[in-house]
């Protein structure tokens, strides 16, 4: 007896199918991982503007907090002592004296109201009593905080302020006390901020820094009275 034919196999089902695992595995196409980049770039393009305005926004905050605890410790001071925390021959006059920087090269206000003073000299030490008006934190890399050359010592080395970008502050005080100071304003570049300056600010202590542009009298210009 013959054995019977196996059955013929069908065309159909002679052709293979793609490989599942092998679609699956499919790497991208080079037009799709530059989409990708594209895609990512503008992403990134949009956010960095938005996180330098919230990183800018602390560090104004930050500014405008140290100055604000520089003018309430100056008070202090004028309290305790009727007088303000620079040398005793740069107060009085008609005019008052001109705005300083806290480098403590003109005038030693941050050392007085830190109370790092030179004890040995009673005639020359504006902060007798020892009484610690402000706490400000030491800088790091040079920007924003203390710069002090003695390492600390508090023997009265003249010490510097200095802001976010490694500056000293500036700093106006009414010396001839009639309650107000020149204001700073008039003097800005930018014309919608100094046309409509008034003359005078009505307040006993004005503070400012250069800003990040580091240049005095410029829009960016951070204040305490604005």
């Amino acid at each position: 007896m013959m054995s019977e034919d196996p059955q013929p196999t069908s065309f159909h089902s002679m052709k293979t199918s793609p490989p599942i695992i092998a679609l699956a595995r499919r790497g991208f196409t080079l037009i799709e991982l530059l989409v990708v980049i594209v895609i990512i770039a503008i992403l990134v393009s949009l956010a960095v503007p938005a996180i330098n305005s919230v990183m800018l926004k602390a560090q104004v905050l930050k500014i405008k907090t140290t100055m604000k605890d520089i003018q309430v410790a100056i008070g202090h001071y004028r309290t305790e002592y009727n007088r303000y925390p620079i040398d005793a021959s740069s107060a009085g006059g008609e005019s008052d004296l001109d705005p300083f920087l806290t480098d403590g090269n003109s005038e030693q206000t941050i050392n007085i109201l830190m109370s790092n003073v030179d004890t040995s000299g009673a005639s020359t030490n504006m902060n007798p009593k020892q009484i610690k008006f402000l706490d400000l934190p030491l800088a790091k890399n040079n920007q924003f905080g203390i710069v002090d050359p003695s390492g600390g010592s508090n023997d009265g080395t003249p010490v510097q302020l200095v802001d976010n970008w490694g500056l000293p502050y500036k700093i106006a005080l009414d010396t001839n006390y009639d309650n107000r100071v020149q204001n700073p304003d008039k003097s800005n570049a930018d014309q919608t901020i100094s046309s409509q300056a008034p003359e005078f600010l009505g307040q006993t202590t004005a503070i400012y820094s250069f800003g990040p542009d580091r240049t005095e009298f410029t829009k960016d210009d951070i204040v305490s009275w604005r």
